[in-house]
């Protein structure tokens, strides 16, 4: 029996090693970091041969210290379903620039069984369709062209934005310039966070994240820039293939540091969004002021792209 920490690799990539080693099933424990401390549950992208379960990082701190002296007897017994269902995404494109280069924006529709996922992801697919009904009553002198992108089963492994990206053309995702994600925008217990592609030398991304940034700080909005990694939303899909990214997000479990709540207001050691993946992910669970800014700031930023990008 494999046990395994959280993190790093994703749960796919362990599970293949530990049956490639000869495990008869696998235990995920959680890392016990930064609230990382609960049985979880995760998202393989193919069904494995074995049973695979997550654990408390206590259990499986337990289980650790017991193989290491005296050994453990473990015994796996898992009750699960095993069922297709049917997922959609649904996309929408400009007509401007239909030959050239091609900027996709978009947000996850579903949510967890354990909530309605108001914040996650009700909030992003909210700023995605007011920017797209924006650029449809405000034409701009567009050169490039925009798909508005809303993506199905992202909950369940990033089903939809992987199986649209893989079924494009090498012609096709070479149009793709710049991939634009929304997940989480309206977290009560925010921080701003712009994210993704750290190379300044792609004049999409440059473009992109320059105009973002610049209409929090000409609103008086304290902003927190990262750069380079994957965050573990619809991204994944784009950057896998090669293809730039930038995103905007507010926080989800992680916890706020107290230099955070120093400059973005809120509480200190407290989640991002105490709701996440939890029942009380309601209408109520949303800071209506902060999705209103990062609508505002992706709309400044796709005007920009459209106008300058060819």
């Amino acid at each position: 029996m494999a046990l395994i920490r959280r993190g790093t690799c994703p749960f796919q990539t362990k599970v293949e090693n530990a049956v490639a080693a000869g495990a008869i099933g696998v235990v995920i424990m959680n890392e016990g970091t930064d609230r990382r401390t609960d049985a979880f549950s995760g998202t393989l992208r193919q069904p494995a041969a074995i049973p695979v379960v997550g654990i408390s990082y206590e259990h499986g701190h337990s289980l650790d210290i017991a193989g290491r002296t005296d050994g453990a007897t473990v015994r796996l017994a898992v009750d699960a379903v095993t069922e297709k269902r049917r997922s959609r995404n649904v996309l929408a494109d400009t007509p401007a620039g239909s030959d050239g280069s091609l900027i996709v924006v978009g947000a996850h529709l579903d949510s967890v069984l354990e909530g309605p996922g108001i914040n996650d992801n009700g909030s992003g697919a909210a700023a995605v369709l007011e920017a797209a009904l924006r650029l449809v009553r405000e034409p701009t002198r567009a050169r490039g062209r925009v798909r508005f992108a809303f993506w199905g089963a992202e909950e369940q492994g990033l089903v939809g934005s992987r199986q649209h990206v893989d079924s494009l053309s090498e012609d096709d995702r070479r149009h793709i310039v710049l991939y634009i994600n929304l997940d989480m925008v309206s977290s009560p217990n925010f921080v701003r966070f712009v994210q993704g592609s750290a190379a300044t030398d792609h004049a999409p991304v440059a473009i992109a994240r320059r105009e973002l940034v610049a209409d929090f700080r000409q609103h008086s909005l304290t902003v927190e820039e990262r750069a380079g990694g994957r965050y573990g939303s619809d991204d994944i899909s784009f950057s896998e293939k090669g293809i730039p990214t930038v995103g905007l997000y507010t926080g989800a479990s992680g916890l706020k540091s107290e230099s955070q709540a120093g400059v973005f207001g809120g509480v200190a050691g407290r989640p991002y969004d105490p709701c996440y993946h939890r029942a009380c992910d309601t209408i109520d669970n949303v800071n209506r002021e902060v999705l209103k800014q990062n609508t505002r700031a992706l709309l400044r930023a796709l005007d920009a792209l459209v106008s300058e990008i060819p």
